[in-house]
């Protein structure tokens, strides 16, 4: 038999709090998370669990992006959104495929941030790789299929929200550095202010 879990509406929303809830109530050693429209294919689970399963790497993702990897279907607008939104991720983590939602991870990695995680939007890969503080990132090829079923959760609305969870992980990985250029911008800009009203007094 198999215990399906509902989350009522108090419990939380979205997509990424679901995945959390659902990493935080699985009892064994090794996590696994994938979409549930096939668009990631079940034949792929043993390569993605693999990397963990025999002690390579903190983190593996299920990756379109590297040799072997492939999506099918993809159209070329959501290519370029895609490409940006990875280019946007490259400093945080050392995949290739950031937005991925097909990944595992043990279950010792996962307690590591379990605490300090802030679900946001869907990317919960990409929150997880940085709060679990994952040294070693393993991409293994999948082919992403085209849903058989649903929509896609990708709006403007969660584009923004995408924006807001980057700009909070910069901050929890780089604090310093984020501090740091917000003191030169500073600098800059009363520097310039100085600069015009010298000019203008003269």
């Amino acid at each position: 038999a198999i215990d399906v879990k509902v989350r009522m509406p108090q419990e939380g929303k979205g997509l990424s709090s679901a995945v959390v809830t659902g990493l935080k109530m699985a009892q064994y050693p090794v996590l696994l998370v994938m979409d549930a429209d096939l668009q990631h294919e079940p034949e792929s689970v043993p390569e993605v669990a693999g990397p963990i399963l025999r002690g390579e790497a903190d983190f593996a993702v299920g990756s379109r992006h590297v040799e072997g990897g492939a999506a099918e279907d993809f159209p070329l607008v959501r290519r370029i959104i895609s490409w940006v939104a990875t280019l946007l991720a490259y400093p945080l983590t050392a995949s290739r495929d950031p937005m991925s939602g097909f990944f595992s991870l043990s279950k010792e990695t996962f307690e590591r941030g379990r605490d300090s995680l802030n679900p946001l939007g869907f990317k919960i890969g990409l929150e997880l790789m940085v709060r679990c503080e994952c040294k070693t990132v393993k991409d293994v090829p999948i082919r992403f299929r085209d849903r058989e079923a649903g929509e896609s959760k990708l709006t403007m609305k969660q584009n923004l929200y995408y924006l807001q969870h980057l700009l909070i992980l910069y901050w929890h990985k780089y604090p310093a550095a984020l501090v740091a250029v917000f003191l030169l911008g500073l600098a800059i800009l009363l520097a310039a202010a100085s600069f015009l009203r010298a000019e203008l007094e003269a």
